[in-house]
């Protein structure tokens, strides 16, 4: 039976993989901070809870996942997000936004690969951003920490494969038909035109070859002219977000007070160089 780890798989693109990798009668694992999310996973899906932020909780992720079989199949999912202007974000918002985003999925793969606990010729997919072809004002430490994620992924694609037979994939979604992205997109907003979640989850299924996966037509449109047109696709996406944006709240977040008072800062080595 494949074997399945999804970080961030409580809600959004993430829950739409966990039922995607269920229907191909896969057994799944699920890391997430979203302790009632996990009450509520299907039955026979395995469930871990962590706040990625956090570096104890963080750590007992890791020495479970050390003690488990090894995955088939990981992908890197969990993430938060922050929107407005950018001075007015505070530096502990920017902290917890590089915690999950980057240095999370970093640890966890290193650990993962030190662990031996991703299978030979197994995928390990990080899901970046359509970000990574276009400027993002009003989402820039988002936006970096996904930049940071795909060149990490990119690092690792030829040295895992040639050495482990590992594929390594990045998958860079456009805006999705999730809470989560109305929470942090400009009003009004017309969920209709985003992606669905279930599009993105199949997508990263069926593309097993190929480093990056950009679901959907759309989406497609923007890398190319991101790549090609630049000064153009930063001034669309200025005018189509952060000139919205400023007539919103500042600064937008998801998390709650525990979870902000939890914030520990993160390196990769703490999580690597430790005896359990």
């Amino acid at each position: 039976m494949t074997r399945v780890l999804i970080t961030g798989g409580a809600k959004g693109l993430g829950q739409a993989c966990v039922r995607t990798a269920l229907t191909d009668g896969c057994h799944v694992t699920v890391l997430d901070a979203d302790a009632n999310g996990l009450t509520q996973l299907p039955a026979g899906v395995s469930a871990i809870y962590a706040d990625l932020a956090d570096a104890a909780e963080l750590r007992s992720a890791i020495n479970r996942l050390s003690a488990s079989e090894p995955f088939d199949i990981v992908i890197m999912n969990a993430g938060i997000n922050a929107t407005g202007p950018f001075e007015t974000l505070p530096v502990e918002r920017q902290a917890k936004l590089i915690a999950v985003n980057l240095t999370a999925p970093m640890a966890l793969t290193t650990a993962l690969i030190q662990a031996d606990k991703i299978a030979r010729d197994g995928r390990l997919v990080f899901v970046s951003s359509l970000s990574h072809f276009v400027s993002y004002p009003g989402a820039s430490t988002y936006a970096g920490t996904k930049d940071g994620l795909t060149i990490f992924a990119r690092s690792l694609r030829r040295p895992l494969r040639r050495s482990l037979g590992i594929r390594v994939q990045v998958v860079a979604p456009g805006p999705m038909d999730t809470d989560h992205a109305t929470e942090h997109s400009p009003s009004p907003d017309d969920r209709r035109a985003r992606v669905a979640p279930a599009f993105v989850a199949d997508a990263i299924w069926r593309n097993r070859s190929g480093f990056l996966i950009v679901p959907g037509m759309a989406a497609n449109g923007v890398s190319i002219l991101g790549r090609l047109l630049p000064g153009v696709a930063g001034r669309i996406m200025r005018r189509m977000i952060f000139e919205k944006l400023q007539v919103r709240t500042p600064v937008q977040d998801t998390h709650s007070a525990r979870e902000q008072s939890s914030l520990h800062a993160l390196h990769p080595d703490q999580f690597l160089t430790e005896e359990p």
